[in-house]
């Protein structure tokens, strides 16, 4: 196209456009703003009235938008919403040479747009389709700007109250340009245009730094004095006003405010604190600002009262004001809040500060707690796993009992209530705690990995000493805020998990992990949670009785406990632990038979097979698991004894045994019983053991009822079966003929096992619990008479003679203890060491035996007296001559030896029959 025909249609648009802008109808406004952006490009001398009418259609789509209900829908009056919509992208199009045009231009549009609209919300003004287009130009136009003109348009749009919004989305694109020329305004002008401008996240840091340099700038020794003036006091007040101001300053505290900072602030303050500009400056204002900030601000003024009188004071009057407004249920404090998501800052500051800080975060714990349950149960969680002194203890019980009493008069009708609420809080604490001490043990610890000094303890041993401390507290009365035992109560209500922890770690077979905690010597553990139970209640006096399932378990765990102290090596620490599972058992043992029955056969069966090396007892049975020895044909028992003779050798025969011995071993050799093979009873580990079954039973009657179920229990462990295992004692005949094996076995169960022996002896004194273990007895005399006349068939005194003699002197003192041999038979064991194997036969047949034959060993036999006490009256129950001749007769026999027996034997017995 020529030059002339460009010239015709410019000079038909420029008419076109001048007459229908003097129509002032929207209708054809698309049409026209066409017809506008082409002169705008192609003739600039028309540049004003364009812009002109562009401000025009902006204004009248403002109106639109905003009276959207007063247009139909399909009118044509919304033309200027679709000019708009052609105007944007054209202008910001335009480039770089246009910018300095554009820019002003929609500034001012702004600010006559939000001048005019000011009654409106700033929401609304923002929503509208016109005022997004305008502020997208404004934005693109100001980007494509030099610095110097950037910052006039700026400056154009604060000097606008009434557009803070647009300045605040117009500084998104230069955020480091608006902010500070934001903090030249007033406190309310600038807090309007920050609180826009912060909508922006990335403008955060130039908000803060701008903020950061203000301040700097006005404590700065060289700085003026006009500035040192207003520039804190017109923070504070920002500050007051805007929380995104309060938080921008807030920020990373601890490096803006160092000491040395701090020190120049205090001079500033000290200098100018009488000015016209802090009035407004007290401790009112500063309280509320903290109140407002996060936890992080605390811990400074904590940092800094140690020093400061001022900053002590402001602390107290924090502490104050956060009760007092605690006390209404819809506070939401923001300090409080922020100590909650920062609570294990917190909680490592009350470990290692000075005693201002713990106490005065014990007060925010305290508010935080009693606003949030979780972090009451996760605080105690935390102390009990984690403190190591008396003060960090102390400091526990007080935050418990604020926490309760925070708020809640004495008098209140929901008082209980609240007081069970939190001691259910109380005891989720204290689970949690023994819960994650657990854990923490079997964790990989650095003191492991970095070869660091450490006081080999385990996270469980510091919380039982932890609980062991308060318990101990609380039993003495003395502090009367764990007078309603909030700790003992919780412990009560965990004794299944402390119990099962105690049975884990007294387990020789548990897991030990490299580089753990568990790896360390588990002792001190084991007795810290033996004492923790030993000072729990469990007589259901103070609180209600535990379950079955909980004294079950704590029962085996006391018992798997006793046996581990057992290996001790230390003796006075093994009696310090005996001790306490000793107290545990009577305890436990003191209201519960169904203890004493469990308790007592954990005791016995673990020491009598599980644990029976430490007593010293032999197995009955040898080892089949070990690799056996390689034998020639002809050192087999089984050939050796058919090689004996041609008959058939029946089953409980005399030509039953040829060659004495045991299987896998070979033949007994000549005179190989060692007397090793009887385990000693009067060991430390026996008397510790028989201790602790005497602990399961108390009182007279107490002791009767747990020693006979001793000896029904001795007898269950011992007999191979359950027939013969009755009280009465059958013919001599009928154990030759038909139990004699059985017999041989149980004595040598008995004799093999110094737990049994010792704990027949301790049966006898519990007269008449002995009788119940007639078995036992009846077997160990039927074995003595078969081979004492085994000993008479060879003519010659054998090598197991002395291993009889001990058999039968032990015999002979239960028997005796036990009162079931009456005088003289009792006298029997001060005469058997003189007498031979003939006449120590003749004394067990016709003596003993016959006796208990016919006078079957029952507690009938036994009378009770006044004081609970059974005894057997020797006035009731002289024997006859029938069991006393042979006895009479050897005596007069051997008269010049054992003549000293006789009157203490007979004369008295004649006498009562005469």
């Amino acid at each position: 196209m020529n030059t002339q025909a460009k010239s015709t249609a410019l000079s038909v648009d420029l008419n076109s456009f001048i007459y229908g802008v003097s129509r002032r109808n929207f209708q054809n406004a698309p049409d026209l703003t066409k017809i506008g952006i082409t002169l705008l490009k192609n003739f600039p001398a028309a540049r004003d009235a364009v812009l002109e009418y562009f401000a025009m259609v902006f204004h009248d789509a403002v109106n639109v938008s905003i009276n959207q209900a007063d247009y139909e829908p399909d009118s044509s009056n919304n033309g200027s919403l679709e000019s708009v919509s052609m105007i944007g992208p054209e202008l910001c199009s335009l480039g770089e040479s246009w910018a300095p045009f554009i820019a002003p231009w929609c500034i001012n549009l702004i600010m006559d747009i939000a001048t005019e609209k000011a009654n409106l919300p700033n929401t609304t003004l923002q929503n509208t389709e016109a005022v997004r287009v305008l502020l997208d130009i404004t934005t693109q136009n100001l980007t494509l700007l030099k610095a110097e003109e950037r910052a006039k348009c700026i400056d154009m749009m604060l000097g606008c109250r009434a557009c803070s919004w647009a300045v605040g989305w117009v500084g998104r694109a230069e955020p480091a340009l608006v902010a500070p020329r934001a903090l030249t305004l007033s406190a309310d002008a600038a807090r309007a245009v920050l609180a826009h401008l912060a909508n922006h996240p990335p403008a955060l840091f130039h908000v803060r730094a701008a903020l950061v340099d203000l301040f700097q700038e006005a404590i700065r020794e060289d700085s003026k004095v006009e500035s040192k003036r207003d520039v804190i006091p017109y923070l504070l007040t920002l500050a007051s006003k805007s929380d995104i101001v309060l938080k921008a300053l807030t920020q990373d505290i601890e490096r803006t405010l160092t000491d040395d900072v701090m020190d120049r602030l205090c001079a500033v303050c000290t200098t100018h604190r009488h000015s016209g500009p802090w009035d407004g400056v007290g401790p009112d204002s500063l309280v509320a600002l903290l109140l407002r900030s996060d936890v992080h601000c605390f811990l400074l003024l904590l940092k800094h009262a140690q020093k400061n009188l001022f900053c002590r004071q402001l602390l107290e009057y924090l502490l104050q004001k956060l009760e007092y407004e605690s006390l209404f249920p819809d506070s939401n404090l923001t300090l409080v809040m922020s100590a909650a998501e920062e609570i294990s800052i917190i909680r490592e500051k009350l470990l290692v500060g000075n005693q201002l800080e713990q106490y005065s975060i014990a007060r925010i714990l305290i508010i935080v707690s009693y606003n949030l349950p979780s972090e009451f149960v996760s605080t105690i969680s935390f102390l009990l796993q984690y403190s190591r002194s008396d003060t960090t203890l102390a400091l526990l019980v007080r935050i418990i009992s604020g926490t309760i009493n925070l708020h809640t008069p004495a008098d209140c009708p929901d008082v209980n209530m609240d007081t069970e609420r939190y001691q259910g809080f109380i005891k989720t604490g204290v689970e949690y705690a023994l819960r994650d001490a657990m854990m923490a043990d079997t964790q990989v610890n650095k003191c492991f990995v970095q070869d660091e000094s450490f006081d080999f303890k385990t996270n469980l041993y510091h919380y039982c000493a932890n609980i062991v401390k308060l318990l101990r507290w609380e039993n003495s009365n003395k502090v009367s805020h764990l007078r309603t035992r909030p700790i003992g109560c919780a412990v009560e209500a965990n004794l299944y998990r402390i119990g099962g922890a105690l049975q884990d770690y007294a387990s020789i077979l548990r897991v030990r992990n490299a580089c753990t905690l568990a790896s360390l010597d588990e002792m001190p553990t084991c007795h810290a949670l033996a004492e923790v139970l030993d000072r729990a209640d469990m007589s259901g006096t103070r609180s209600p009785p535990p379950s079955v399932e909980v004294i079950l378990k704590v029962v085996q765990a006391t018992v798997k406990y006793f046996f581990r102290c057992l290996h001790e090596e230390e003796i006075m620490a093994k009696l310090r632990g005996v001790q306490t599972a000793c107290r545990l058992l009577r305890k436990l043992c003191l209201n519960s038979k169904l203890a004493r029955a469990v308790a007592l056969r954990d005791l016995l069966e673990t020491a009598m097979f599980r644990e029976d090396k430490i007593f010293g007892s032999k197995p009955v049975v040898t080892n089949t698991i070990a690799a056996p020895q390689k034998w020639s044909h002809d050192e087999l028992l089984i050939h050796m004894n058919q090689k004996h003779g041609p008959i058939t050798q029946l089953t409980q025969s005399h030509t039953s045994v040829f060659h004495a011995g045991i299987i896998g071993k070979g033949v007994r050799k000549q005179g190989s019983l060692d007397e090793n093979d009887i385990p000693p009873i009067l060991t430390t580990n026996n008397e510790l053991l028989m201790g602790a079954l005497m602990s399961c039973m108390d009182g007279n009657s107490g002791v009767v009822e747990g020693a006979t179920a001793v000896s029904l229990l001795l007898v269950e462990l011992v007999s191979p079966d359950v027939m013969y295992n009755g009280l009465p004692w059958p013919d001599e005949d009928f154990t030759k003929q038909v139990s004699i094996e059985r017999e041989l076995y149980m004595r040598c169960a008995v004799e093999r096992c110094g737990v049994s022996r010792a704990a027949l002896r301790r049966i006898a004194r519990a007269r008449p619990s002995l009788c119940l273990a007639s078995a036992l007895l009846r077997a160990t005399a039927a074995s003595l008479l078969h081979r004492l006349r085994a000993h008479l068939d060879r003519h010659k005194q054998s090598a197991e003679m002395a291993s009889e003699m001990i058999a039968l002197t032990e015999l002979l003192s239960v028997m005796t203890l036990g009162q079931l041999l009456p005088h003289p038979l009792s006298h029997i064991l001060e005469l058997s060491p003189e007498l031979t194997a003939n006449e120590i036969v003749q004394v067990l047949r016709d003596c003993i035996w016959n006796y208990t034959r016919d006078h079957v060993p029952s507690p009938a036999l036994f009378s009770c007296d006044s004081t609970g006490l059974h005894w057997r009256d020797p006035s009731t129950c002289k024997p006859v001559a029938t069991y006393t001749d042979t006895l009479r007769i050897i005596i007069q026999k051997r008269i010049s030896k054992l003549g000293h027996m006789y009157p203490i034997m007979f004369l008295n017995l004649e006498k009562y029959n005469v």
